[in-house]
């Protein structure tokens, strides 16, 4: 059996690679639930869901509360276009509308590895480009990250996909329009993911170095006619957004906000791609993508300038260099290719590669495992869910108890397929828990909130007693348990909360 996979793999690394990659991801689909963080699940599914209920925010009312608006409207309206049709043919249930999602986010991140595959193989060789397609279908972290709803990996085979184009017209295999089209597509990746720019404009000073204006030219004009579409047609003139207003208030946030993120050195990145591609490995990758620098400036240029950009950039959340990771492994082998041509040592020590590549596969596939089948925020999705199938008039105001305020400020209400978002009570401190009592006491019986959700935290006991002595009567129901994978994040790092919950009806 393995020796018939390794000989598939041989003759058809591409195909190969393509159908593990499916597999993976189709296991995340059915398994992986849930969301990671605030951004791909509140950005994203939150607004779609609260677009086709009627109810109005900043992200899709200009002016709505006074607040600013900064993000791009193209991927979450595609949600909304989604989630319409699929209302419109009685599919309703939430989590039934999310394996979809999942789903089809699986089948086009196989274009990741498509356009891994053909890039490599345009400057490298059969053999290298299977070895990329592979890492592009198997890393630890992809199939898992590719059903997800992160700008930054959906943003990936556009980008990509316009790397690709740019490729084949620079090494003169289609006609100078390819630019266009190339231009169109990462075009498009900036409007998913708007620091995909920093790449693009790699690829576009790459050109001006080459004086190949004429590429530049098209490439640029490609650019702009998604920026023209979602920017100001979508936005301005269906929304009543003023043109480009949300790249505007985005550039101004986070220049004024910088500081408010996640920082590190400015080797962060460097450290954590070493990382993520599992060390010695992931030297060779490096070692190897500095051998081709001056060679393929094609690929290496864009690519250091993304990450000289993050880099100098204060905001340093991990996530955020996604968009280029499987430039790292492309530009590494096919300079560790190249070093073993033209290099003494790594032509006499062939034998550190492969061990290397099979430590690599190793401890990718131990950390492969059980991340794709991981369910995250399970506690918090399964509890809104829980209230799925219960009167719209019996879940319209719920409390919601935690440790802390951080535990219980972003609650995904879609699950519950709720029309309206609810009045929510929100009590992680005696204050809070003082202000409620006094709030309840003058709300008539039929107003008061319909349920009760305590999140786990040491005051827990003494919560409930309140509680008890403040509503009329708590009825347990059950209690919803995260999953192990945040039982172990928590364990491993108290800051990430996840939490079981206990759910109580309110009569």
């Amino acid at each position: 059996m393995i020796q018939q996979l390794r000989r598939l793999y041989e003759e058809k690394p591409l195909q190969f690679a393509l159908f593990a990659g499916l597999i993976f991801r189709l296991i995340a689909v059915i398994f992986s639930k849930g969301y990671g963080m605030t951004d791909d699940h509140f950005k994203i599914i939150t607004e779609a869901h609260m677009y086709i209920t009627g109810n109005e925010t900043k992200f899709w009312t200009p002016g709505f509360s006074e607040a600013v608006s900064k993000r791009s409207m193209l991927y979450p309206y595609l949600h909304y276009l989604l989630f319409s049709s699929m209302d419109s043919v009685g599919w309703v249930d939430p989590q039934f509308k999310m394996y979809v999602v999942r789903f089809l986010h699986g089948i086009y991140s196989l274009l990741t590895i498509f356009f891994s595959y053909k890039i490599t193989l345009l400057l490298s060789n059969k053999r290298i480009a299977g070895q990329v397609a592979l890492i592009a279908a198997l890393l630890w972290f992809m199939p898992m990250m590719s059903v997800r709803n992160l700008i930054e990996v959906v943003s990936i085979p556009l980008l990509m996909g316009g790397t690709y184009l740019a490729l084949l017209g620079h090494l003169n295999l289609r006609k100078s329009s390819i630019f266009l089209f190339a231009g169109i597509v990462l075009g498009y990746a900036f409007s998913i993911r708007y620091q995909t720019a920093a790449f693009t404009g790699g690829l576009g000073i790459f050109f001006v170095l080459q004086r190949n204006f004429k590429a530049a030219t098209l490439m640029t004009l490609g650019f702009m006619i998604p920026l023209f579409l979602n920017h100001y047609v979508l936005e301005s003139l269906v929304f009543g957004f003023e043109p480009f207003e949300k790249i505007l208030n985005y550039v101004n946030f986070n220049v004024s906000n910088a500081t408010e993120y996640i920082n590190g050195p400015w080797y962060n990145f460097i450290l954590l791609f070493l990382g993520l591609f599992i060390p010695p490995f992931s030297f060779i990758l490096l070692f190897g993508s500095f051998k081709v620098w001056k060679k393929h400036l094609f690929l290496f240029l864009p690519f250091f300038l993304f990450m000289v950009f993050h880099s100098v950039f204060p905001g340093k959340q991990e996530r955020f260099i996604l968009p280029a990771v499987m430039y790292f492994p492309i530009l590494g082998l096919i300079g560790y290719d190249e070093l073993v041509k033209n290099g003494k040592w790594w032509s006499r020590n062939k034998k550190f590669f492969r061990i290397s590549w099979k430590v690599f596969w190793v401890i990718n596939f131990i950390l492969l495992i059980p991340i794709t089948f991981t369910y995250s925020k399970r506690s918090k999705v399964e509890a809104m869910y829980y209230l799925n199938h219960v009167p719209d008039e019996e879940k319209n105001s719920m409390v919601f108890c935690g440790g802390s305020k951080s535990d219980i400020l972003t609650i995904p209400a879609f699950y519950a397929n709720i029309k309206h978002y609810p009045v929510a009570y929100r009590i992680s401190s005696e204050e809070e828990m003082e202000t409620f009592k006094e709030e309840i006491s003058e709300l008539d019986r039929e107003d008061l909130p319909d349920y009760l959700f305590v999140f786990e935290h040491d005051q827990k006991e003494e919560r409930l007693r309140q509680f008890e002595s403040t509503l009329p009567r708590l009825t347990y129901e059950t209690t919803i348990e995260a999953s192990f994978i945040d039982q172990l994040m928590h364990w491993l790092n108290p800051k990430n909360k996840n939490y079981n919950i206990d759910i109580y009806k309110i009569d």
